[in-house]
């Protein structure tokens, strides 16, 4: 499966700036659902403090295979050591998750739902 990220160099993905597509999960309420689809894993998080980007997570993959706690730090294009967008999910970008006793890098984002409904690509967002 070719995902956004194998489209776009570095250069272009920075150039998108505001309009790539993506949420805020602050924005978001408690209860709320995420999907959050990677090259090789699917994480979901239910979110308990949104304000706080916390919540319970799983994944289908080796790093979270029980639900525990998970907070969601940000976006990043290439990983640790470089910007982080605190906050956010991003399509094309990688996440920042904190789960219990270790920071995880994921691959990029591919696809991200929200309660079951997948995240529509709209211009200037953030």
């Amino acid at each position: 499966m070719t995902s956004l990220y194998d489209h776009c160099n570095v250069d272009e993905l920075i150039a998108q700036g505001d309009a790539a597509p993506g949420v805020d999960v602050r924005q978001l309420q408690p209860g709320d659902t995420l999907v959050m689809r990677t090259r090789n894993t699917s994480y979901t998080l239910r979110l308990e403090n949104p304000g706080r980007c916390v919540g319970r997570g799983t994944s289908d993959g080796k790093h979270v295979t029980d639900a525990s706690s998970m907070s969601m730090l940000g976006a990043t294009l290439s990983g640790r050591g470089t910007l982080v967008k605190v906050g956010w999910i991003l399509l094309g970008f990688r996440m920042v998750l904190l789960i219990p006793g270790r920071e995880l890098l994921t691959t990029p984002v591919e696809f991200l739902s929200i309660n079951g409904r997948p995240l529509m690509l709209a211009s200037g967002t953030h």
